[in-house]
């Protein structure tokens, strides 16, 4: 399996810096059976380390099958990323409770449907312009990607908040002036009443008057 890794998560865009190769090896569970696979460890949360994995399979048209925990995709057969079919399987989790923004990936390749044999790697695929670098790095892209997204919330909730600002601004200016404009009928009403009220206290004095006569 020529380059399965080496070429696996490449086409990163440029600018992005570098990373050194962290691969070991590892003992995990799958299907009740301790697997000797090899892991890496990557300096970002799991699920945006997952997501990087998903993300660049998926330009090569490999969508994962999730089984307690793995990502599996079948029937790898892709030139540019190996010379022979095999099922790929990787899993991410979070380092520790304490460092949950850190990830252990694990990672195994095995002839479609030899779950229990993983093909051996090159020593060149896991070098520091292989595997791990691949995934590092698109991590990095697939992070600022989310980083703009959840900023473009950030922003269209202050859009949002400031519209409604304004449109509260529009409605209170409007009860302002239904206000002024009661205001100024009220007093318009006031001086007619004021008159009102001369006019009635003069009938009262002439009243008084013919009673005093």
């Amino acid at each position: 399996m020529k380059k399965y890794f080496l070429l696996l998560l490449v086409g990163i865009a440029s600018g992005i810096t570098p990373v050194s190769a962290q691969v070991s090896e590892a003992v995990v569970d799958f299907n009740k059976t301790k697997r000797t696979v090899k892991s890496m460890e990557i300096s970002d949360a799991p699920d945006i380390v997952e997501q990087a994995v998903k993300s660049k399979m998926l330009k090569w048209g490999y969508k994962p099958k999730e089984t307690k925990g793995w990502m599996v995709f079948k029937d790898v057969d892709n030139p540019e990323i190996s010379n022979e079919r095999s099922d790929l399987y990787i899993k991410v989790e979070r380092k520790s409770r304490k460092e949950k923004e850190t990830s252990l990936v694990y990672f195994f390749a095995s002839k479609p449907g030899e779950q229990a044999t993983p093909v051996p790697f090159e020593g060149n695929m896991l070098s520091e312009d292989g595997f791990y670098s691949s995934v590092a790095s698109y991590t990095v892209s697939e992070r600022l990607e989310k980083d703009i997204r959840d900023q473009e919330e950030v922003a269209k909730k202050a859009q949002k908040k400031y519209d409604d600002l304004v449109k509260d601004q529009a409605s209170l200016e409007k009860k302002i002036r239904n206000l002024q404009d009661e205001l100024e009928d009220n007093k318009k009403k006031q001086e007619a009443q004021v008159t009102e009220i001369e006019n009635q206290r003069k009938v009262l004095e002439q009243l008084k008057s013919k009673r005093n006569s």
